[in-house]
Formats: C-alpha cells, structure tokens, sequence
C-alpha cells in the first residue's frame, strides 16, 4: 500500500477511537469535549471517504455520500464554538448558538433529491465520483446548484477560521503563556494544525472547481492525498515528541484532567461554574494536589483588591454571561489564578461572588423602582438569568427571601 493510504488508514483509526472517548467520557468540560470530538468525528469519516474513493468501494462512498456532506458544512460552526468555549471558560450552549447550525439543515434538504434517485442514476453518480475522486456531485441533482454549495460551504469554513484566530490573538493567551503554557501550547496546536489541514482541503476544493474530471484534476488529487497525508503524519509524530499537548484535552483521565467537570443545567438557561466542585471532589477522593499559582502574598491582596474595584467600578456582572474568563481577560490573569484567589482568599467559588454583587445591586435599587417594575424585572437588569438563579441567589446571601428582607427594612 502506498504511503498516503498508511497515512491515512493510521490517521482514521486514531481520530475516530480519540472521538469516541471524549464522546462518552464525563470527566473535564463535556462540553468541550463534544464540541471536539464532533469535530474529530468528521475528520475522521471524512478520511475513510478519501480511502473509500481511492480504492473504489462504492458501497461506504454511497453511505459517506448520503451522510457526511451536510455535517462538514457546519465544521467550522463547531470549531470556532469550540475556540470560543475554551477561551471563555463555557459550559453549555447558548440559545443563540443554535444559528450556526442553520447550514447543517439546508445541507440535510439539500440531499432529499438524492434519496429518490433510482439505482441506474445513482450508480452512475458513484461512479463518476470515484472517477474523479471528489467529494461533490458536479452535477445539479439536489436543490441548490452544487457551484453554490461548495463555494457557501467554503465561504463559512473561511469565516469561522478567521472568527476563532481573533478570538484566540484577542484573548491575551499568548502574552500569558509562561503564566500557564500547557493551555496556550494545546490551543496554539490546535488552531495551526486545523488551519493546516483545512487549507489545503480548501486550495484543492477550489482546483477540483476549475478543473473539473480532466487528467490534470487527478494529478493534483493525487498531491492533496499527499499533502494531506503529511500534515496528518506531522501532527501525529509531535504528539509523540511532546504527548503533554493532549493531555486533559484528547486523552481526557482523572490524571491530567485541566478543565473542570462542565455541566449545563437548564433552569431557565442556569450556567454554572463548577471549579469549585471540582476542587472538592478531589479532596473528598484523597486526592491532595493543590495547583497553587507562584504568587506572593502581598501580591494576592493587590489582585483580590483590584478585582472588587473592577466589580464595583465597572459592573460587568450586570451581563448575565460573565464569567471566569471574561473576569480573567479583564485581570489579564490566566483563569486559575482568578480562581484561586477567590476560592482561598475570598472564600467563595466565582459564581457565588459574582451573584452576590448582582444581589446588592438588586437590593440598592429595588425601593427607587418597585412601583414601577416587577421583582423579577430587576432582578433580570441586575444580572440574573430567571428568577430561580435570583431567588437562589437572594437567599443564600441574606439568609431571606426578598419580602422577608424588605418587610424587616421597613421596621
């Protein structure tokens, strides 16, 4: 067997088994790590369709067919949720979000012609697309002409590139490398071999384009196979020089977990942040590794006391998706240390003492607008999601529910 079909064979069975685990694993951000495999998946499937065309396996180019295309159109969608969740510390996703995988369904409508083609025609297509191993049909069977899809699908794939590098340039990770660099050298990694990957899938795309099933098409379908081959190979072989890169990322174990356990309870769209959780249940396990950032004492009171200044002055606890990223980009703190100062030295996890400033800010302006609004009213415009989280919240820092604590005001 040649060198690309080694490449790729080694590169398939490797990122199909890493996106079974981190599927069904519930250890670090879950979330994540769908978001991950998700993405890992479809590269994956999509290699074995590479494989398939190749060696002319009609039967798995017609199952990949059927299935695959309408999920790389949204391949870009994870990936740049995926940016973003790691670099803000998210857990769940947003409501909004949903919007990103608008192309999934246009993709899956698309296909519906496909699936009523008779078997003569559908032969035929097969045929034609291992001839010219593509991964599109050139010719306009589904609803939308197949120029447009490849070239919509490619426009997106562009855009979310360059949506998750800004994230990343902007997030100050970089200038904290030393401060935390196993996070940094992961998310580096990770955006330059996609970029990689996904470039030269993309250059080729645009020459099957022009191209079309000619000779000269083949020839540099050949190279994409190589291309492609060496950038898988190159991305494993790091990893063995430098294994750490994955750790608490893609091999996901209690041992080098380095995101806590994320879960998204949906009590009127309640995000919680869980490292303190995460750093009790390792207690409660025996397990006594304390991550203790290098900083001096009198270091940690500056930071506690700049952190409460930036709450009170700036209020950004009034947006009701602050969390401990955002807080650490504004400290222009890596995010551990954010937490460990309020868990050691505050005493409270972030979301405790985020809800405890939008409880006071509740409190302050609850006389002046009670006549005019409702509880719940205020209590969205200081920061809460619902008023589960609010009454919640109120409770557990006055001990009170707010008519109990404003009938004794009035005494």
């Amino acid at each position: 067997m040649e060198y690309n079909g080694y490449g790729f064979i080694f590169s398939t069975f490797l990122l199909v088994g890493f996106s079974l685990h981190m599927l069904f694993t519930n250890i670090g951000n879950t979330y994540l790590n769908k978001l991950l495999a998700a993405m890992m998946l479809m590269r994956g499937l999509q290699i074995v369709y590479f494989i398939a065309v190749n060696t002319g396996e009609t039967f798995v180019v017609s199952i990949l067919f059927k299935s695959l295309g309408p999920f790389l159109g949204v391949y870009g969608a994870f990936l740049y949720l995926y940016v973003r969740g790691f670099i803000r510390d998210e857990s769940c996703l947003k409501r909004r979000d949903l919007l990103h995988f608008i192309p999934l369904l246009v993709g899956f409508i698309d296909l519906i012609p496909y699936y009523f083609l008779d078997a003569v025609p559908w032969a035929d297509l097969i045929s034609d697309i291992i001839a010219r191993r593509a991964f599109f049909n050139q010719n306009n069977i589904g609803f939308f002409p197949y120029y447009a899809t490849i070239l919509v699908r490619n426009g997106l794939l562009v855009t979310y590139f360059i949506l998750a590098w800004r994230i990343v340039l902007r997030s100050n990770i970089i200038m904290n490398r030393q401060n935390n660099p196993i996070i940094t050298n992961w998310i580096l990694f990770f955006m330059v071999i996609t970029t990689l990957s996904n470039l030269n899938l993309l250059i080729n795309s645009f020459i099957s384009i022009s191209n079309g099933a000619s000779a000269a098409n083949l020839f540099l379908s050949n190279y994409r196979v190589y291309i492609q081959s060496t950038i898988l190979l190159g991305f494993f072989g790091y990893v063995f020089y430098k294994p750490k890169v994955l750790y608490g990322f893609v091999f996901v174990s209690k041992e080098y977990v380095v995101t806590g356990k994320s879960t998204c309870k949906d009590m009127g769209e309640q995000k919680q942040e869980d490292e303190h959780f995460v750093h009790q249940q390792s207690e409660n396990s025996g397990n006594t590794r304390k991550q203790s950032p290098a900083i001096r004492e009198e270091e940690i009171e500056r930071l506690k006391a700049q952190m409460i200044s930036l709450m009170e002055t700036e209020q950004p606890f009034l947006d009701p998706d602050f969390s401990l990223g955002d807080l650490a980009n504004k400290m222009h703190l890596p995010q551990h240390h954010c937490s460990y100062i309020l868990n050691e030295y505050v005493g409270k996890n972030f979301r405790e003492w985020v809800n405890e400033f939008r409880v006071n800010f509740f409190i302050e302006r609850y006389p002046s607008l009670i006549t005019s609004q409702t509880i719940v009213s205020i209590a969205l415009a200081s920061g809460f999601k619902n008023k589960n989280t609010f009454y919640s919240a109120f409770e557990k820092v006055t001990d009170q529910t707010p008519s109990e604590y404003f009938s004794k005001q009035l005494y």
